[in-house]
């Protein structure tokens, strides 16, 4: 089967003005920032490894904290977690129950951690005790936006539930395609 006109930045709308543009080109820069997947250890004091092309990508300022779905420590550059806490602050003035969601993002976000001489970041305990109890093996990748980190084991079923939930990747991008220019066409 093939798939065409996969979407692009050819594909969609263009937005005007030099705001709209400077936010292209930061997300056109971001886009393929993180990515791959690495296997490491958690050491004894809860400290992994972070690739050296994560590592240089993060920045000097990085917040360890949840991922947005809450089900997963992520690695922010600071700029992106400061971009997820604005836009959950949006929604919780527009819906108050997006207020127990930036609770707890923020709750479990922490600030002034770094990298050792040997590349690797403290986990602290209260993530730790949340998504990998008792976990040796974990599994770090790139979101394109930071960095994901989960147990091996969590990383095997998310595998096994892709699978089984999308038996056929290229036609569930084809209905995806298909469903956001309806949404397009629907908005003009």
């Amino acid at each position: 089967m093939v798939v065409k006109n996969l979407p692009d930045e050819g594909n969609l709308p263009q937005k005007q003005g030099p705001e709209e543009k400077n936010e292209k080109q930061r997300l056109s820069s971001r886009r393929l920032g993180f990515i791959g997947v690495y296997n490491h250890s958690i050491d004894s004091k809860g400290r992994v490894i972070v690739p050296q092309t994560f590592r240089n990508l993060l920045g000097d300022r990085i917040i360890v904290g949840v991922n947005m779905a809450q089900d997963s420590i992520a690695i922010y550059p600071y700029e992106v977690w400061e971009e997820k806490v604005d836009m959950l602050a949006r929604l919780s003035h527009e819906d108050v129950a997006a207020e127990f969601f930036l609770s707890r993002f923020a709750m479990y976000s922490f600030d002034g951690l770094g990298f050792d001489s040997q590349g690797r970041v403290l986990l602290p305990s209260a993530l730790r005790d949340l998504f990998l109890s008792d976990a040796q093996g974990v599994q770090v990748s790139g979101t394109t936006e930071y960095v994901l980190i989960k147990s091996d084991e969590q990383a095997r079923q998310e595998r096994e539930r892709f699978k089984k939930e999308y038996p056929n990747p290229l036609q569930a991008i084809s209905e995806i395609q298909a469903r956001a220019k309806s949404r397009l066409k629907d908005g003009q």
